[in-house]
């Protein structure tokens, strides 16, 4: 009789280890490096007005990290590290930072990752502009030919300038609020959920 009461105990006792080994194992989420988090801006970034340490936050959308919902309703909160305005011979770069990613129930941890697919629009080169300066280097090209070259074909070689000069103008690029982006984990993350 000893024998029995003293298995079903230990049976309750196991029961119960398994259970709170389970409920344990509820408790955190691991994100692998390499897992890649899609994501949906709150507001909008732009390399023409942005500045250095303007914060971020995106909501995290399906499809979820190995498909697991807890990821629903999370956000992704980072900041603005560096920012190159768009200029002559100067492509614009924007440097981001993202610093923690929370669940829904609160739960945060620091991560590192790195932006791998946006959805940036490109300002639209000013075709007045370019068409000016190609202008202009026609004027200028035929002034340096007869002048000092003594021929004819300056304009087609102050042309060719011109219009490069107005190509290699970049523009500002934004990426709009609302506006799709993924990012990628680059070292492995636990969190750990806070209980109810």
């Amino acid at each position: 009789m000893k024998f029995r009461n003293g298995l079903m105990a230990f049976a309750a006792l196991a029961a119960f280890v398994g259970t709170t080994l389970v409920a344990s194992a509820q408790q955190t989420v691991t994100l692998y490096q390499g897992a890649q988090i899609n994501g949906r801006l709150r507001s909008g970034l732009d390399t023409g007005s942005a500045h250095v340490g303007d914060r971020f936050v995106m909501d995290v959308v399906p499809p979820y990290p190995s498909g697991d919902p807890t990821f629903q309703g999370a956000t992704v909160a980072g900041e603005i590290t560096s920012v190159t305005r768009a200029g002559q011979g100067t492509k614009p770069q924007l440097g981001l930072q993202f610093d923690y990613l929370q669940l829904a129930d609160g739960s945060t941890v620091n991560i590192s990752a790195s932006l791998t697919q946006d959805q940036r629009k490109q300002q639209q080169a000013n075709g007045g502009h370019v068409a000016l300066t190609t202008l202009g280097g026609m004027l200028l090209g035929n002034v340096i030919g007869k002048t000092i070259f003594h021929t004819g074909g300056g304009g087609i070689v102050g042309a060719a300038g011109g219009l490069l000069y107005g190509v290699n103008q970049k523009t500002n690029f934004q990426l709009p609020a609302g506006s799709n982006v993924q990012i990628t984990i680059n070292q492995t993350v636990t969190i750990r959920r806070q209980s109810h």
